[in-house]
């Protein structure tokens, strides 16, 4: 969560001692005091709950370790999936809200936040940043499931849309560079570790937390709990949802998936050659008497159609644009029809670089519009590539003689299909 910390005292961990069989072994181990009585049944409490509240996600939740912290000021995890409890602030919450706080930092861990912030290149200077972002992404699918949260940060609170993704609201964030209340959720969601945390390995039992081996099961048990509950229509986060599919189905890098929906219908067209009689057959000298026209490979016509809407993620546009024009240049593309389009479509232009494009709009969106004006442009482009958040309608069928390539930046769109149709999705490193 994102209330602020109190002073916390640190823990410190004991040494235990394991047997094995007839040998006994001394090794140092991180041993978790039991909460007491009271504490211990507020917490079975809450944890209950918690799983009744998202009933997907209880495999997580009973995989959580409680830890007491007393003077923390509220719960923060780390990234072994122990998580440390301020009792008394967790009285004052209640029951309810204790459970909406321990399925927040559930989704921490579930999340990889910890990795994740490492793959964005989060530093010790910018690591609160990370965990305000990380918070808002999470809050908003819980505050969508009416889960009782104490008072936490929303994208709406930081300027931001809603439903987007960790790694776009910390950008957002570090452009801002603005003052910002330092949250305490610990290393689990990518930020500070918290004073209080006992920081070693849990140990082979995972009694006193869980490895990354025991921990990448618990995503995958809970993957396939919360896809089972959307194949069923319960009311699941669509961001989880999201995050179940791409763990258990993982998406093949959008470059390569890109360049192969590109690559194959612009090389179908310079594949077969065309007779030219313009230039005689290299081979004509041999039969005088039986004229044969030459061969002329045809450079492809191809047309871009780029979502100039205010919704746009303009760096994930700008890296597909700088793709796509590497892709077409290579495949022998000379220049390109570009239209611009929100709910109209501008005046088609023909582009050499699509580097060089300097895009302005805003307001609705319809890529039909679009896709009609670049197929009614002569000569008809053999390839359509859309450059689009997704939300918008989209045709049945690519047009008559021409390959549809839509490029949907983002996450939460769905991708359109149809006859002619290869649909390709392009969004931040997770």
């Amino acid at each position: 969560m994102s209330e602020p910390a109190a002073s916390a005292a640190p823990t410190t961990s004991a040494t235990a001692t394991s047997t094995r069989g007839s040998s006994a072994r001394n090794t140092a181990a991180t041993r978790v005091a039991p909460l007491e009585p009271a504490d211990a049944e507020l917490f079975a409490a809450a944890r209950l709950r918690a799983a009744r509240l998202q009933p997907y996600l209880a495999t997580a939740v009973f995989s959580l370790v409680p830890v007491a912290q007393p003077g923390l000021g509220t719960f923060a995890v780390d990234r072994y999936w122990r998580v440390y409890v301020d009792v008394a602030v967790a009285r004052e919450w209640g029951v309810e809200q204790s459970a909406a706080v321990l399925v927040h930092e559930a989704h921490h861990v579930l999340r990889q936040h910890h990795d994740r912030a490492a793959a964005c290149g989060v530093t010790v200077d910018t690591h609160d940043l990370w965990n305000l972002a990380a918070d808002a992404a999470i809050n908003d699918d819980l505050v969508d499931d009416r889960l009782p949260l104490p008072d936490g940060v929303l994208p709406r609170h930081l300027g931001l849309p809603p439903n987007g993704l960790e790694e776009a609201y910390y950008q957002h964030l570090l452009e801002e560079a603005a003052e910002r209340e330092q949250p305490t959720c610990g290393s689990g969601s990518g930020g500070a570790p918290a004073e209080c945390e006992l920081g070693d390995e849990p140990e082979e039992s995972g009694v006193d937390g869980l490895d990354e081996v025991d921990a990448a099961a618990v995503r995958r048990a809970v993957a396939h709990d919360v896809t089972a509950a959307a194949s069923r229509g319960e009311c699941t986060s669509p961001g989880l949802v999201l995050w179940a599919r791409d763990l258990l189905h993982p998406q093949v890098p959008w470059r390569h998936v890109l360049r192969t929906a590109i690559g194959r219908p612009v090389r179908e067209v310079t594949r077969d050659p065309h007779a030219d009689w313009t230039r005689p057959d290299r081979r004509a000298d041999a039969r005088p008497d039986f004229p044969r026209p030459g061969a002329r490979h045809h450079a492809p016509d191809v047309a871009v159609v780029v979502d100039t809407s205010a919704s746009m993620d303009r760096p994930l546009l700008d890296a597909a644009v700088t793709e796509i024009n590497g892709l077409l240049r290579r495949n022998g593309v000379r220049s390109v029809v570009v239209v611009t389009c929100d709910v109209e479509s501008a005046r088609p232009q023909r582009v050499r670089r699509l580097g060089d494009l300097v895009l302005r709009g805003g307001g609705g969106t319809d890529m039909r519009v679009g896709i009609a004006a670049a197929a009614a442009h002569r000569p008809r482009p053999s390839v359509v590539v859309v450059l689009t958040d997704g939300e918008t309608p989209w045709p049945a069928s690519a047009p008559t003689g021409t390959s549809l390539v839509p490029v949907v930046i983002g996450a939460h769109a769905p991708l359109p299909e149809g006859p002619g149709i290869t649909a390709v999705r392009i969004t931040a490193p997770t």
